[in-house]
């Protein structure tokens, strides 16, 4: 699919003209690698926390492997993801595979160490709390590793590759997705990048794993427990701020067995304003975000003339 670019002149809109950017292509792998570790939102169109690059692996059956990128999402799944210039070999899915037999394995000791590496090799004084905290707004780090996210991104992804991830998705329950990425370049120098989602849309047939760390048993559902919890804390004040922590104190002393890492995103799906809101579907106009983990009640009256 082309992309172009639009030519006013004088901010005539009406009488632009559409330029055709020519696709290139990228000269090394590493400007992709580079890319996605600054942008990993481009990966999953949602937050991601990278926790390694090229993090050397030593294995009995493998040898030495090194994934391309390691990382955690909100809930505290690892994100694996390789990356290829050009078409994708067919030896790409084996190379995938090997990783996520290794990773499988790592306890969550191991993941920290992994994390507090990476992150003093890009001299930040952060730990990976306080990462985590920021990325997705979520107090605790929930337990690690419930679940593997396995992501191909290349220039081309070949059929005979989407083919094979399809199958161990669907049939299998593998969750592989693959990203096309296109570069494109106009006449001024301008690079421009759109990516596509060759894999990934389709469901994942679940695991026994996955059924017996995401199952939620309750008689209610997951949405309106996070509701009456917060109606219970703020005693339906509208003007009494709330922490996604505050909410999960409530719902364990009734639910001990509760998923807390699902509470901030169900505060954010319904929060008006929440940058993140559109992400999440089926969202309802519940909660006000004031700032970096504090939420009140959202009040029409007040609220309303800024709500996106």
């Amino acid at each position: 699919m082309p992309i172009f670019k639009l030519k006013k002149e004088n901010n005539d809109i009406e009488n632009a003209v559409l330029i055709p950017a020519s696709k290139t292509s990228l000269e090394l792998e590493k400007h992709l690698e580079c890319w996605l570790e600054n942008s990993p939102w481009a990966i999953a169109q949602e937050p991601l926390l990278i926790i390694g690059r090229q993090t050397t692996a030593n294995t009995d059956e493998y040898g030495t492997i090194f994934p391309d990128l390691l990382g955690i999402d909100k809930d505290g799944n690892l994100v694996i993801i390789e990356l290829k210039k050009g078409r994708t070999p067919r030896e790409v899915i084996a190379q995938l595979l090997e990783y996520a037999a290794w990773a499988n394995d790592l306890s969550d000791d191991k993941i920290f160490d992994i994390a507090a590496s990476y992150i003093k090799s890009t001299n930040s004084e952060k730990d990976i709390e306080t990462l985590f905290q920021e990325t997705f707004e979520i107090d605790d780090i929930p337990s690690l590793n419930q679940r593997l996210r396995l992501f191909v991104a290349a220039e081309e992804i070949t059929p005979a590759i989407s083919k094979v991830c399809r199958f161990l998705r669907q049939i299998h329950g593998v969750d592989v997705n693959c990203i096309q990425f296109n570069i494109f370049q106009t006449e001024s120098g301008e690079v421009l990048i759109n990516s596509e989602s060759i894999v990934g849309l389709e469901d994942v047939v679940a695991s026994k794993k996955t059924a017996t760390s995401q199952r939620w048993s309750g008689e209610k559902p997951v949405k309106q427990v996070v509701w009456e919890s917060v109606l219970e804390f703020t005693n339906s004040d509208k003007k009494k701020e709330f922490s996604p922590k505050d909410i999960c104190q409530i719902i364990l002393k009734k639910y001990p067995s509760f998923n807390k890492s699902t509470v901030g995103c169900q505060i954010i799906s319904d929060s008006v304003n929440h940058t993140s809101r559109h992400h999440y579907s089926g969202g309802e106009d519940r909660y006000w975000w004031k700032e970096k983990g504090k939420y009140k009640l959202f009040d029409p009256s007040t609220d309303k003339q800024e709500a996106i």
